[in-house]
């Protein structure tokens, strides 16, 4: 259409230009004006730098990508859950505040967020140019806050244990070991902690082909080691490597359980599960399996399946 209006105003012109010498200047404006456009798409470096309104999401929110610049961009960004798998690709056109919202992510997991096929034209789109986008960051949806199931499995991942004082009770948790006493006096539930009596190594292990329960599965992992790092229990975590083998982190806490598990592909069926390799590597501990394994008849291993 661009392309049409100027085709048609510089014909005009040039018309014109027959009768009016005024005309001949009309139509060297629009060239000059053509030319400058074309030559300011091919010197400029598009290297557009992309940042985000949040890094973090809870579960139900919508990723906004903001992209520096005031030229528009039009093209595709892709957006990929490395824990589910689910992608996205969504057509936008960028202009004005430079601001785009990816759609709402309804699992946990790191958003990988690739911007593909950015292109800028000149005035009549003559000349494209691709525009390269970067980013520093990434986005991680997290993972909601422990169901009652996890607090029962962490109790008994602990083994036996010792009382080690009292804490203000969270929102929505099972009031179990009520302390009485700080409850009356401050007014809110208050809860007896107890410190562990550690009995062998206690393994988080993180399974591949967990399909469409992925989500599920890395949302009650981030949660139980949660837990069991509030409770003061020691704990490690593995994770499949490649095909016949596994990596091994050793005294691990909630956060590295979860910069781990948010980026790792639990939706894929490649390659064999290692749970029996690793309880073979493993003389004296327990696992707690997230997998969709549940043949391991090990009496050490628990297996979660969603």
């Amino acid at each position: 259409m661009r392309t049409l209006i100027f085709a048609a105003l510089f014909a005009a012109s040039l018309i014109a230009g027959f009768f009016s010498v005024i005309g001949l200047y009309i139509a060297a404006g629009l060239l000059a004006v053509l030319a400058m456009a074309v030559i300011e798409n091919l010197a400029e470096d598009y290297r557009v730098k992309v940042s985000y309104e949040k890094l973090f999401l809870h579960k139900g929110e919508a990723p906004a990508v903001i992209f520096s610049g005031k030229k528009r961009l039009r093209g595709t960004v892709l957006c990929e859950n490395l824990v589910t798998g689910e992608k996205s690709s969504n057509i936008v056109d960028i202009h004005g505040k430079g601001r785009a919202v990816l759609p709402v992510q309804n699992n946990c997991g790191a958003l990988l967020i690739r911007f593909m096929t950015f292109r800028r034209s000149d005035l009549l789109g003559i000349t494209k140019r691709t525009a390269v986008c970067f980013a520093e960051e990434c986005v991680t949806v997290l993972p909601d806050l422990p169901d009652a199931e996890l607090y029962d499995l962490a109790e008994a991942a602990a083994g036996e244990k010792e009382p080690d004082g009292a804490r203000e009770a969270r929102p929505d948790e099972p009031l179990r070991r009520v302390n009485l006493k700080l409850t009356h006096r401050f007014g809110k539930p208050y809860l007896n902690t107890y410190m562990p009596e550690r009995s062998g190594k206690l393994w988080l292990f993180a399974d591949y082909g967990a399909g469409d329960r992925a989500g599920i599965l890395a949302e009650k992992i981030c949660g139980l080691a949660q837990l069991l790092s509030e409770q003061g229990t020691d704990y490690g975590l593995a994770l499949p490597a490649n095909e016949d083998g596994f990596s091994l982190f050793e005294n691990v806490d909630s956060e590295a359980v979860m910069n781990e598990v948010l980026r790792f592909p639990m939706y894929k069926f490649e390659g064999k599960s290692c749970l029996e390799k690793l309880c073979g590597n493993i003389d004296d501990g327990r696992i707690i399996a997230f997998s969709r394994n549940t043949k391991v008849t090990d009496e050490r291993v628990t297996v979660i399946d969603g």
